[in-house]
């Protein structure tokens, strides 16, 4: 039995005070309609309601992704006609059809799945999750009466209603040819004047049919409406995703004090110190120590490497390799095996052999250095001439001295030698003495230089 999908996603967001629309704010480095998505991936047959920065949200969507736009926002009930009227949703001919906001990052799959299936499995046409709050403030109560069950939204409910702590998630999963047939009987008598999808419960009770509850924990059901909000259940699901590491055989030194993204994978081993971030698609393997204060951006980082005080962005580091202390590893790089880059070195786009050292002090930048090079303090490759950049090419066992300066485009030779202080402007072929010979005058050279000349 096939499952249609309809998120809803045309909501402005005023409470959040930004021009952004309120589903592409981001929890854990993904928007909050991502994480709905990847939730929902178990469906073929996707459609997103957009309304409020429409074309935002449409280009944030993958290409696979169908979006039926809602030109007024008259409420949810709206939205969910706007889809079913559509020539894209009747084509899609599913035996269900799940509701889910579009501003619920922390949704559970295994939830879903439950919900769909209490549905599936009964005579019931509609069922949805709820959950107990301490505080109910700003949802939709759910009220039982004898064996009739019905939504009640804040605005709409009486003093003791407002009581009640049992709340509407906003998920929903309707038999299709229930929702067909009932969609367009609802109205806006209530206190928004807006169309509920809510009142489809309600019409249910009428029809005498059976209704599906399943109650989940509050956690996985938040929705974000304001900022504060947002940073509720950033933290929310920021523990949870820490506390499935651990679970995993990762160590985390000051959990309070890190941040990972929800993209971000971590092997066995490996030990997180304080102060760390890890964003983006990074992927850091086995017995590695990162941290203390290490910020790793799209990523990866190989088995036995340690990256301590430094920032990594959109590089790779192979095994065993030893980044810092304050360390810059710049888009593009890529760090063999063995690889050391110490204090204050500066790495972009550039390819580092095995066992080459970048120990302290030195830019390598728009560079390809080989095997067991060694690029000492403060040498630097000259890559950019005021208009183009251009490549420095080191052969492997190099050794370049200290305050060096490789005027790109250069190539140094297998084995040569760059001595201290030298300005290489040209090739230097392999197992050769590169320098800048330079000798102070002598004490004796000073003195005659400042004595007058003879007539």
């Amino acid at each position: 039995m096939s499952v249609s999908v309809i998120v809803l996603a045309a909501g402005k967001g005023t409470r959040m005070n930004s021009e952004l629309p309120k589903v592409l704010h981001k929890v854990l480095g993904k928007s909050l309609l991502s994480h709905a998505l990847d939730t929902l991936s178990f469906s073929d047959n996707k459609l997103v309601v957009v309304g409020h920065g429409a074309d935002l949200v449409i280009d944030s969507l993958p290409p696979s992704i169908k979006n039926i736009l809602q030109k007024d926002q008259l409420g949810t009930g709206h939205a969910v006609s706007t889809v079913i009227n559509s020539e894209v949703f009747k084509e899609s001919k599913s035996d269900f059809t799940l509701v889910v906001p579009g501003d619920v990052p922390g949704i559970n799959d295994g939830d879903i799945e439950l919900l769909i299936n209490e549905v599936k499995t009964t005579s019931a046409p509609v069922g949805f999750l709820t959950a107990l709050v301490e505080d109910p403030f700003g949802y939709g109560r759910i009220v039982k009466n004898n064996e009739e069950i019905k939504i009640v939204e804040e605005k709409d409910c009486s003093e003791d209603e407002r009581a009640i702590n049992e709340i509407n998630s906003g998920i929903y999963c309707f038999k299709t040819e229930f929702l067909i047939e009932n969609i367009d009987n609802l109205n806006t008598q209530n206190a928004q004047g807006e169309f509920y999808l809510t009142d489809l419960i309600g019409i249910a009770n009428n029809q005498k049919k059976d209704i599906v509850i399943v109650q989940v924990d509050e956690d996985s059901i938040k929705g974000i409406n304001s900022m504060s909000q947002l940073n509720e259940v950033e933290d929310i699901m920021q523990k949870k995703l820490i506390e499935g590491f651990m679970e995993q055989g990762v160590y985390f030194q000051d959990p309070t004090s890190t941040y990972i993204d929800a993209d971000v994978t971590i092997s066995s081993g490996t030990k997180v110190l304080a102060n760390t971030h890890l964003t983006g698609s990074t992927s850091i393997d086995e017995n590695c120590t990162i941290g203390p204060n290490a910020q790793i951006n799209d990523s990866s980082i190989g088995k036995n490497s340690k990256v301590v005080n430094s920032v990594v962005d959109q590089s790779t580091i192979h095994e065993n390799g030893n980044i810092g202390p304050f360390a810059h590893i710049r888009p593009g790089s890529e760090l063999g095996e063995g690889v050391k880059v110490g204090s204050f070195a500066e790495t972009k786009k550039s390819k580092i052999g095995k066992g080459s050292k970048v120990p302290h002090l030195a830019y390598v930048g728009d560079a390809e250095l080989g095997e067991n090079v060694n690029f000492s303090a403060g040498a630097i490759t000259v890559n950019y001439d005021g208009q183009e950049k251009h490549k420095t090419e080191i052969k492997d066992g190099a050794f370049i001295g200290s305050d060096v300066m490789l005027v790109a485009p250069v190539t140094i030779g297998e084995e040569s030698m760059i001595g201290a202080g030298s300005v290489i402007t040209k090739d230097v072929p392999s197992k050769a003495l590169g320098c800048l010979l330079y000798t102070s005058p002598s004490p004796r050279d000073k003195r005659q230089s400042r004595m007058p000349s003879s007539a």
